[in-house]
């Protein structure tokens, strides 16, 4: 108000200006000299004339206005720019299959946005969005998720997976077809585990007896090598390291959901923003079994 005031000289004027009403004007600047202890104008009839005690201030007044300006419009620029880093918690399912498919594009648009890729199972990436270790989280829901907003991106079916020339598997595979199976074990803390204890399934008394893998890569290296047969879903069996391996779906069916997460009251980055909007964006993903259901959240 007084750099404006200051350069037009007249508190009609200065008021169009700034939009408000003169008497509310004056006694701002009447304030505003009180607060100071100083007078800067010198009232006449005609117009307001700087005092030479204004004359001095208003080059400082001006510098701190612009220099003001020039921050906010600073700050303003990067919270609008994508660049830095976005942590993402993924499985490594997800994030061989697809992620592939979302960051080629980013990449090449966004040269100055950064990526941190953390690979863990859905406890664990669940467990890291909400203690805020990762921005973004893409796994099946784990634990108490209130502080989260949830998003599903697919669902795939569970199954086994075999090399066929081990063991052969029919076109759908129920407790009686399994039962002679040597199944790999999964961890207790993995989505596919809590599944099939949730639907009661006799294929978790079933793994005891197995080899326990905690590794998606280690398990698929053993279904290849024969040594067992691994219980996962067909996101799983659209890993790369699966060709060539049959992928069978459980009778009956068990599906697996897999969310975009986030904390409700962490807002994201202009860079987090653009990963979101493309994980939820239309997916094609050619190498993906024809089972999985993508969710398009737009």
């Amino acid at each position: 108000m007084f750099v404006e005031t200051a350069r037009l000289g007249n508190i009609s004027r200065a008021s169009e200006a700034l939009h408000i009403s003169q008497p509310a004007l004056t006694r701002a600047l009447k304030e505003f000299e009180s607060q100071i202890s100083t007078v800067l104008f010198e009232r006449t009839t005609r117009r307001l004339a700087l005092t030479p005690e204004g004359e001095r201030f208003l080059p400082t007044a001006q510098r701190l206005l612009g220099d003001l300006t020039e921050a906010a419009e600073r700050l303003r620029v990067q919270a609008s720019d994508v660049q830095g880093t976005v942590t993402l918690a993924v499985g490594t399912a997800f994030g061989a299959l697809v992620l592939p498919h979302v960051l080629r594009p980013l990449a090449a648009r966004y040269p100055g946005m950064r990526l941190r890729l953390l690979d863990d199972t859905s406890a664990g990436i669940t467990r890291r969005v909400v203690h805020a270790e990762a921005d973004l989280g893409i796994g099946s829901l784990s634990g108490d998720t209130s502080a989260l907003l949830c998003q599903k991106l697919l669902t795939a079916p569970l199954g086994v997976l075999a090399n066929p020339a081990h063991f052969a598997l029919k076109a759908s595979a129920g407790a009686r077809e399994l039962a002679a199976l040597p199944l790999l074990k999964e961890g207790p803390d993995t989505s596919i585990m809590q599944l099939l204890r949730l639907h009661g399934s006799s294929l978790v008394a079933q793994m005891e007896g197995g080899i326990e893998v905690s590794s998606l890569s280690i398990q698929l290296a053993m279904a290849q090598a024969g040594v067992g047969v691994a219980v996962l879903s067909a996101l799983g069996a659209s890993h790369p390291q699966a060709r060539g391996m049959r992928f069978v779906p459980l009778r009956p069916a068990v599906r697996r959901e897999v969310f975009l997460q986030q904390r409700r009251d962490r807002p994201l980055s202009a860079s987090a923003r653009v990963l979101r909007d493309a994980l939820l964006a239309p997916l094609r993903v050619p190498q993906a079994h024809p089972s999985i259901r993508f969710v398009a959240k737009g």
